[in-house]
């Protein structure tokens, strides 16, 4: 968002047929689904959501604007059993932008991290999750919905989730077989659910709230007109610290209910047989049951106070309009215009359209914003350091820095530094409560992947200027900690062997600690980070040794005679036995293909493989080799080998994240054409309206279609430098990020297929 080219190194410029232009108009505009015609004949959300985009481009054509949050296909990549072979492993996620809570659909028992599905057809409940990750796990769950009949504990509804509108800021379904219409619409802390009961039955109405499960859940009846509660449930996959609670004020806003108790963990709000559209409104905390009333009484109340002083419920429409203008008002700083040029039907450029702005929601759902409104500014609970009480400024969590180092936090730099600035912020307030930048967070520290890739983001967010001056001190204190400290027991945080790291130049496969290679290059890419950070802070002693640091394990662990980084001994020896196409023993997630282009001194790699034109060679030779693997340490054939060979472009594995900047490196090589030809195949082939070519992660997966789209990439996000490649679109226009002029890449070309670049 400069008018700058975006890399100053020559071996990133001249190197697209596009034209950067400035424009004066920073007015994100687009069209309300209050007065969008389209939306009410088009209410899907899977594949239907291939029409829809069509539809608003034909409209947008016309002269009529979008409404961005209409393309976003929230079902995308939860088709399949994702434990067995993963198109995203995701949920279908309603909420604010980096929300607090997630509102999500539940189609099974939910005994596993694997409780929705899109194929499947029952409908248990909506679910209350902060799961990031079925890996990783929820917490603070619990679950809500209508019945009719008898009370059930295990209710079992039909629907089909593709027929249902279920977009980032709202639900809207109907379940068979008695008909109940269910919609929900999030604020930052609650949500409002309204629900509309057949007219004539004859059977009792009700809506439930089932607690997690955890041995301390417990509700109170605090009010009869209407009939408020006060509920808790301490149920979590781990992480969590001392005292965990999560808190809820729960209130029958309309439908003249009364209050059941089923047990210590269920309780409804009856509604008389003639009952027809009620509404329920309800807000948490992590900091307990007053908070959670302050929360409710902040996003669902109309005026000061509460009842007895006069405010009312906001209405249903009220918060589903807040909602939707909320995530238009962010999805639409990035507008693109999709080719139609001599090649793609409408359903093909809505299918560009679609996938672009389902990543880019999904780029800004994590991490999550754990802050409260308090009396002087944000507070929040903390999972760190056993604190009980609120804690003073904004703390984030739900996310793996292994996997969104990569691409979010880039396109955030990017789109939203504004943002960016502040989860910055909260993650420095992890490291001042905790004593460590987190590897994992969930909501606190999480023993999952390595490497110290939090550094980067850190260092990021200080080499582009985007961290405020009053926590550049902080920054290089928790840099400096993961650089130079030794990580205590357990694994989840810092450096595990950084003592073997820092005696040999690089971790030994013969020294007890695993992912030998994986680790060594992850470290090193963090002292290349942390090495920028240090020279823009001043810390030009630091900067030299991270730098050689990270240098030096590089040059260890290439082998001349593969072109890959191989293990190696204590003694210098590489291992004997080497079957490149071997997972595990000493790779993470992946062979020594998926670990052996460190992006951070492409120069160095380039003389290490013995010239730009052998590193090119090397690439195209992992694209062309077989997509063949051998299960090795890990003993099995797990869900990420299948993806990559299901991708059918050789060793390369988009599936997974070590990959992801590797084609690009083809570009900074001086080799554009073949950079951007297979990026594009890529784009063709590893996304779809539906599916992602594996695990999407956190918003990663989302976010690398977005910027290969609009043909910028950072390579290595702790530099200033942005790869230039072949756009998508036609035209893809940045506007409306604070203190930026508008920013424009314009694609010149006769159809969508052209990707090569002339200058």
């Amino acid at each position: 968002a400069d008018p700058r080219p975006p890399c100053p190194n020559v071996a990133c410029t001249n190197e697209a047929a596009i034209r950067l232009e400035q424009t004066s108009d920073q007015s994100p505009r687009y069209a309300s689904r209050r007065n969008g015609k389209l939306t009410k004949m088009l209410r899907s959300s899977a594949v239907q959501a291939f029409a829809l985009a069509a539809a608003q481009m034909a409209a947008a054509a016309g002269g009529d604007h979008f409404s961005p949050v209409e393309y976003v296909n929230v079902l995308a990549g939860s088709f399949t059993k994702g434990d067995f072979f993963s198109t995203g492993n995701t949920l279908p996620l309603v909420g604010r932008p980096w929300g607090f809570n997630h509102w999500a659909l539940q189609t099974n028992d939910g005994n596993t991290a694997w409780w929705f599905n899109g194929n499947d057809h029952e409908f248990r409940w909506i679910r209350c999750t902060h799961q990031p990750s079925p890996w990783i796990g929820d917490y603070g769950w619990f679950m809500m919905g209508p019945q009719m009949g008898g009370f059930t504990n295990n209710p079992t509804g039909f629907f089909e989730p593709r027929a249902a509108y279920v977009k980032p800021h709202m639900m809207d379904f109907t379940t068979a077989p008695d008909g109940m219409r269910i919609e929900l619409a999030p604020t930052t802390h609650g949500a409002a659910v309204r629900v509309t009961f057949p007219a004539r039955s004859g059977l009792d109405k009700r809506f439930c709230i089932k607690l997690g499960g955890g041995g301390g859940d417990g509700y109170d009846v605090v009010g009869r007109d209407p009939v408020q509660v006060d509920a808790r449930t301490n149920r979590h996959s781990g992480g969590v610290g001392a005292g965990f609670e999560h808190s809820l004020r729960v209130e029958a806003v309309s439908g003249g209910a009364t209050f059941e108790g089923h047990g210590h963990d269920c309780f409804c709000f009856g509604y008389p047989r003639e009952a027809t559209t009620v509404e329920i409104h309800m807000a948490t905390s992590f900091l307990g049951k007053e908070q959670a009333i302050t929360n409710f009484r902040k996003e669902l109340l109309r005026g000061e106070g509460d009842h007895a002083t006069g405010a009312t419920p906001r209405s249903f429409s009220d918060v589903r309009l807040e909602s939707e203008d909320e995530w238009n008002a962010l999805l639409s700083r990035a507008k693109v215009t999709p080719s139609t040029k001599d090649g793609p039907t409408p359903a093909a450029a809505a299918r560009d359209v679609t996938i672009f702005y389902t990543g880019l929601y999904r780029a800004l759902t994590f991490p999550r914003r754990l802050d409260e409104p308090g009396a002087n500014g944000p507070v929040h609970w903390s999972p760190y350091g056993g604190r009980r009480g609120p804690a003073p400024g904004t703390l984030v969590t739900d996310n793996g820095f292994w996997d969104t180092f990569r691409t979010v936090y880039p396109l955030l730099a990017l789109l939203y530094p504004d943002h960016l600035a502040w989860i910055v912020e909260g993650w420095l307030t992890a490291f001042k409560e905790g004593g460590w930048i987190p590897k994992w967070a969930s909501p606190g520290y999480r023993n999952s992947m390595v490497g110290t890739y939090g550094d980067v983001v850190i260092a990021e967010a200080v080499v582009k200027g985007v961290l405020p001056d009053s926590e550049k001190q902080t920054a290089w204190a928790a840099l400096k900690k993961d650089a130079y400290d030794e990580a205590p027991p357990g694994g989840s945080v810092g450096k595990v062997g950084l003592g073997h790291y820092d005696r040999y130049g690089y971790i030994p496969n013969d020294v007890g600690v695993s992912d030998c290679v994986s680790r060594t290059i992850d470290f090193a890419h963090a002292d290349w980070a942390t090495a920028n950070a240090a020279e823009a802070l001043g810390q030009s002693q630091d900067a030299a040794k991270l730098r050689r640091r990270a240098t030096g394990a590089v040059e260890h662990l290439f082998d001349s005679s593969t072109g890959l980084m191989r293990p190696k001994s204590r003694d210098g020896r590489f291992v004997a036995r080497f079957p490149t196409t071997r997972w595990g023993d000493g790779y993470t997630e992946g062979s020594a293909w998926h670990h052996s282009f460190p992006p951070f001194d492409v120069e160095l790699l380039a003389r290490l493989h013995g010239g730009k034109d052998k590193l090119r060679a090397k690439i195209l030779q992992m694209v062309a080799e077989p997509s063949t693997f051998e299960s090795g340490g890990y003993g099995q054939t797990i869900h990420e080998m299948r993806e990559m060979r299901a991708l059918a472009m050789g060793q390369y594995g988009h599936n997974n994240q070590p990959c992801h900047h590797v084609l690009w490196l083809l570009a900074l090589a001086g080799y554009p054409d073949d950079a951007n030809r297979l990026i594009r195949e890529v784009i063709d082939r590893g996304y779809g309206v539906d599916f992602y070519a594996g695990d999407e992660d956190n918003g990663e997966m989302g976010a690398w279609f977005v910027l290969a789209a609009a043909g910028l990439f950072s390579v290595s996000p702790a530099s200033e430098d942005y790869v230039v490649g072949a756009p998508l679109f036609d035209r893809l226009s940045i506007n409306g990020v604070p203190g930026r002029p508008p920013f424009e890449v314009i694609a010149h070309r006769a159809r969508r297929g052209d990707v090569s670049v002339e200058k």
